[in-house]
């Protein structure tokens, strides 16, 4: 190898001093104008750039850079120079450079099936050229950025705080009001102008520094445009800070637009134009704070705080020392870490690693959900199966295949780690889950709700709250003075006419209207006799035996109408359960098994029961809001604007369970929710999972 040629670098690359890494060592970039990439060079690594065109063969480079005090050997060059050729950093020469060339290309040229199965989630259309252009903007620029600047918009801050804070009820209700179709096309409309603003700030303060901006444009994430700007120039700056002002600018601009916004929104009078300015604030302040600033995935958050540590690539470099973490706490292989940092560094690392695992497989899983719910069926089955094999299966199989390659020795964490296995693998497959939970509720089967007859003032309470009482006993008395009125009168009357026939033998008068003042008293006894059967019902008896549950607002000498509540009669002793099951537990559930409710509300007892009957038809409609999805329930029902008269509709595969109470029981409340558990047949965790996907998977399977 020490006589092997030393291949030509090529003259277009660029070699200038970057920031210090980690550990404070010094750094330089190579930068590749014809790709826009650049790469980090150690000391070691500069050197030998540096001595590169000064020698013709891999001996001659490893013997100069030896000379000049370089702890090099053969292998260290070589490594450098295989990745120089495959980078493609040096001039391709004759027939064997040409075929590696071709190889290369051949290798990374993939379809156009391939390319949109990796590319759909996220790539790039640039649009124009800025960096001549921003020269002319810098001076207004740095006239924004000056200290006068900052402080008055310091102060803006403050007022437009104040005028949140005063009119906050006006600020939520514009925010609620504005939730609609219209609405969501003026947030589009100012989504657009505050990015560009964002992106136009990124690219200003990057030429501040003296960094190229060859391109501005539009990115697509799952198909989701938003804008972008090509800053990869800001890596050949030496001190980190000055790339965390860069990073930083987008936000700093949208922010101020907020502030802008805000007191603006906050003077203007009711109109277009404080309409407009709501949208900026509001869609400046929620894409900032919840989007552009989170560190987990690679916008200007995680570039933040990769400048703000001084680690660059920072989740390639956390990821690694995190697997070598894992793989050390697993299985204690004894390997040294990836990268010599610090113990509180690398635990911080860690933490970090483990926080973007989580936010991306919740994100990637939601992203599939969303491709699964937006494409036509089949693109979406399709979709779906390809995020969550490429992004939450296929890195759990690659760390699989890595960890299988070495050679695992029985030792303290390996022994701990197959324990913990083996009983993750019991809780899964071994079947120790026998009973089934289905919401429920418990009612009296008998239920009377009290009303007063007719409009009258209550008289007397005989009973009192809770009482239990029997079948004809008074409840209340009622009484209306119009009918003891009418009474009395009708009465009078009644004698009077009574006199005149016992003495229509002295009198011609009454003699001759004998037939008339028979009916007058005919129709006086009937008036009598419904006045006091007015009067009877104004006395409200028990129908049924059972508790009185009585308002307390209720009081002796209050006037009342006939909608009035006056109390519900629950009965003691007859008590039913309705539960509902989901088609896919309906296997689990046999007439004749045994089961018990427990209620929501901790304040009755719980019940046993039994299990009468299953329907064999799915419910559809639901007569019980508290059970609704719309009410917070667990039962999903269709979203409609108004309820059915008889219930609330109910989506497919439930079915209702009809339970009744092993022994006497007694109910407070004639309904209360809860949860009835049955008793069922041993079944794993994983046949569950299984189950449930099965169900979803033959629900999802017809076109």
């Amino acid at each position: 190898m020490d006589d092997a040629p030393l291949p030509e670098l090529r003259a277009d690359l660029r070699l200038s001093r970057s920031a210090p890494d980690t550990d404070g060592a010094p750094m330089w970039t190579l930068f590749d104008p014809m790709r826009g990439l650049y790469f980090h060079l150690h000391l070691s690594g500069l050197r030998i750039i540096r001595l590169w065109r000064q020698c013709s063969t891999l001996g001659e480079l490893v013997l100069r850079a030896k000379a000049e005090g370089a702890a090099l050997d053969d292998g260290d060059v070589e490594g450098l120079v295989r990745f120089a050729e495959a980078n493609h950093l040096v001039v391709v020469q004759g027939h064997e450079g040409r075929q590696r060339l071709a190889s290369a290309m051949e290798q990374v040229r993939v379809s156009t099936g391939s390319w949109l199965l990796h590319h759909y989630l996220f790539f790039r259309i640039p649009l124009v050229r800025p960096d001549r252009h921003l020269e002319g903007l810098l001076p207004l620029a740095r006239l924004l950025v000056s200290r006068t600047a900052k402080f008055l918009l310091l102060f803006l801050a403050m007022l437009g705080c104040y005028f949140i804070v005063r009119q906050w009820s006006d600020f939520v209700g514009t925010l609620v009001r504005f939730l609609s179709w219209e609405g969501i096309f003026w947030y589009a409309l100012a989504l657009v102008i505050v990015k560009s603003a964002h992106e136009l700030g990124h690219a200003l303060v990057a030429k501040h520094y003296g960094c190229r901006v060859p391109t501005m444009g539009v990115a697509f994430l799952v198909m989701f445009p938003m804008l972008y700007t090509d800053a990869t120039d800001t890596w050949r700056l030496e001190k980190d800070h000055d790339r965390l002002r860069v990073a930083m600018a987008g936000v700093m601009t949208e922010l101020t637009i907020a502030v802008l916004a805000t007191v603006c929104w906050g003077l203007l009078p009711d109109g277009a134009l404080r309409q407009a300015a709501f949208f900026l604030a509001t869609t400046s302040l929620i894409t900032s704070l919840l989007v552009n600033l989170s560190p987990f995935m690679r916008f200007d958050g995680y570039h933040a705080l990769s400048d703000l540590w001084g680690i660059r690539n920072l989740q390639p470099r956390a990821f690694a020392i995190t697997r070598w973490w894992l793989r050390e706490r697993l299985f204690g292989f004894g390997e040294p870490p990836t990268e010599a940092f610090t113990r509180r560094r690398r635990h911080l690392l860690v933490v970090y690693s483990v926080l973007t695992w989580l936010y991306r497989f919740f994100l990637f899983l939601g992203i599939a959900l969303l491709v699964y719910h937006f494409a036509f069926k089949v693109l979406g089955i399709i979709l779906f199966a390809v995020e969550i094999f490429w992004f939450i299966l296929r890195p759990i199989m690659n760390e699989i295949r890595e960890v299988s390659r070495r050679r695992i020795s029985l030792n303290m964490r390996t022994i701990i780690t197959i324990m913990s296995a083996c009983l993750i693998l019991g809780i899964l497959f071994l079947p120790w889950q026998g009973r089934v939970s289905l919401p429920a509720v418990l009612e009296a089967d008998a239920h009377v709700v009290l009303f007063p007859p007719e409009s009258a003032q209550l008289k007397k309470m005989p009973v009192s709250q809770d009482e239990h009482v029997s079948v004809g006993q008074i409840v209340y008395e009622l009484e209306q003075p119009e009918i003891n009125v009418n009474l009395q009168q009708a009465r009078r009357r009644i004698q009077a006419i009574k006199a005149r026939l016992a003495r229509r033998a002295g009198s011609a008068d009454d003699l001759a209207q004998q037939g008339v003042l028979r009916t007058q008293m005919a129709e006086l006894e009937a008036q009598i006799s419904g006045l006091e059967s007015r009067a009877r019902a104004l006395v409200i008896r028990a129908p049924m035996a059972g508790r009185v549950d009585m308002p307390d607002v209720l009081h002796e000498g209050q006037w009342l109408d006939s909608r009035t509540r006056l109390a519900d009669l629950v009965s003691q002793h007859s008590l039913r359960v309705n539960a509902f099951v989901r088609e896919q537990d309906l296997e689990r559930i046999r007439v004749g098994s045994s089961a018990r409710f427990i209620p929501d509300d901790g304040n009755h007892d719980s019940v046993d029961l039994t299990v009468r009957s299953i329907d064999n038809v799915g419910a559809e409609r639901l007569a019980y809001p508290g059970l609704a999805s719309r009410y917070g329930g667990p039962l999903p029902v269709e979203e409609r604007r108004r309820e059915d008269q008889d219930g609330l509709r109910l989506e497919d595969g439930i079915y209702r369970v009809s339970l009744v109470p092993d022994s006497d029981a007694s109910v407070r409340d004639w309904q209360v929710y809860g949860k009835v558990s049955v008793e069922g047949p041993a079944e794993s965790l994983a046949g569950a999972i299984f189950r449930h996907a099965a169900s979803v998977l033959i629900r999802e399977s017809g076109f």
